[in-house]
């Protein structure tokens, strides 16, 4: 594909990126709303805007890489496909959030577009500095299988242990 192409492909990306309505707050859109704020158009409203997000990861991707690049591409597929996944269904909105977990852990040039307040940055530094660390290593040991428990696990160590260290030990620094 020619670099003609290759301009298009991005500015296409890009358009849809643009596109997406940027009235959320990241932090609930992976944690979710707390249970008083949900009603039941929020799956739905949730889904819609996590694709916009992963919308916006392709973007950077395709900025970082061009569309040429087989990596690129292989991660514009997959990433197509979880778009595709219906928002009405938890286990999508699930799948949606982990890969936009995963982009924050992989891609850190990706969080400062979410940096929409204090609260916010500090939420994102956690994730990326503590809990990210930590979680995603785990996460892809068990080959991606699993993004309900990848997000689960990091809401629960974001959420019920703030603030503390948390140390990723091999097998054997456990028996010492």
């Amino acid at each position: 594909m020619g670099a003609k192409a290759s301009n298009h492909a991005c500015k296409t990306v890009k358009a849809f990126a643009d596109g997406m309505n940027s009235d959320f707050v990241l932090s609930d859109l992976l944690l979710g709303d707390s249970f008083t704020r949900r009603d039941s158009n929020s799956c739905e409203e949730t889904g819609d805007k996590l694709d916009g997000v992963i919308r916006q990861i392709l973007e950077l991707l395709c900025e970082e890489h061009t569309h040429e690049s087989r990596a690129f591409r292989q991660a514009e597929r997959e990433m197509t496909e979880v778009m595709k996944m219906p928002n009405n269904q938890a286990s999508s909105i699930a799948c949606k959030r982990g890969v936009v977990l995963f982009a924050l852990w992989r891609e850190p040039s990706f969080a400062p577009r979410f940096h929409s307040s204090p609260a916010e940055q500090e939420f994102l530094d956690d994730l990326q500095v503590r809990v990210l660390p930590v979680a995603g290593p785990v996460f892809m040991a068990n080959l991606g299988q699993r993004p309900d428990s990848f997000v689960a696990l990091c809401a629960t160590l974001h959420r019920l242990w703030p603030k503390q260290p948390l140390v990723l030990r091999g097998a054997d620094s456990a028996r010492t």
